[in-house]
């Protein structure tokens, strides 16, 4: 009991309420069709950064609405408790450690540890990757997600993404030992539509079922042939054309590199 009114306590400390806005936007107009309703969220707060120099005690682990991965609540030697995202093969009152400061208690092999890139041994798997030293970790956030450390030097390090980009990142950048867990969240089924619904989508109505001022393909008696060039609501073709350009695409990547080191 003494538990359940101390979690209580802390969980109404590091959560808030989200207003949902339908895809309108400030103007109260829709610019992102397709979403409504659902069930009221609460966002938990959770401590991305972990450079508090600590070994903590996991108390809970929790399944949060706002992200696929699991969180889970922390409680550190000096008395500070924080939501955090949680690795594989990590349980209830195993310990971690989340700091930048490298000793030899500390065993990096471990899955949990938050250390900076320059203390994480080569061909390691992490997670919750800084961009920038002090950004808070937002690489290799997801469900079943991680990255490959393949190099480090004096500066910077390499890691290789899942999707196949490699970055490199300064060196006093933080990471976590590790992949992300919910392995299995790729595989959930809806199930039913009462289900898209309660998530926050709304049902999808085909442009032939509309009128002919609504929908390019609206109109005409029964049932219709597929037209020769499928076009949305405002008339722009959204099948058979390239959706990235070649030439823009590698500077865009090259840029993205150069501002990452």
């Amino acid at each position: 009991m003494i538990f359940f009114y101390f979690f209580n306590y802390i969980n109404k400390k590091l959560t808030k309420g989200l207003k949902k806005t339908g895809g309108r936007n400030i103007q109260g107009r829709i610019c992102i069709y397709g979403q409504g309703g659902g069930t009221k969220k609460l966002y938990k707060y959770i401590d991305l950064y972990r450079r508090i120099n600590q070994f903590g005690k996991i108390l809970k682990v929790l399944k949060d609405l706002n992200r696929t991965a699991k969180i889970a609540l922390v409680l550190y030697g000096n008395g500070l408790i924080s939501y955090l995202i949680l690795q594989k093969e990590i349980k209830v009152n195993s310990v971690v450690y989340s700091g930048t400061l490298y000793s030899k208690e500390i065993k990096i092999i471990d899955k949990g540890y938050s250390l900076p890139l320059k203390y994480m041994p080569l061909y390691s798997i992490l997670s919750n990757i800084e961009l920038k030293p002090y950004g808070g970790g937002l690489l290799s956030r997801a469900s079943d997600v991680s990255s490959l450390l393949i190099s480090k030097s004096s500066k910077n390090a390499t890691l290789k993404l899942n999707s196949g980009w490699i970055l490199n990142l300064n060196i006093e950048c933080m990471s976590s030992m590790g992949s992300i867990s919910s392995r299995y969240n790729r595989d959930l089924i809806i199930g039913k539509a009462g289900k898209n619904r309660g998530l926050g989508w709304k049902p999808k109505v085909r442009g032939v079922a509309k009128n002919p001022c609504d929908h390019p393909h609206g109109g005409g008696n029964g049932k219709k042939s597929k037209p020769m060039v499928p076009t949305n609501a405002w008339c722009s073709v959204f099948k058979w054309r390239h959706t990235t350009n070649k030439k823009e695409d590698k500077l865009n990547r090259r840029n993205f590199k150069i501002v990452q080191k």
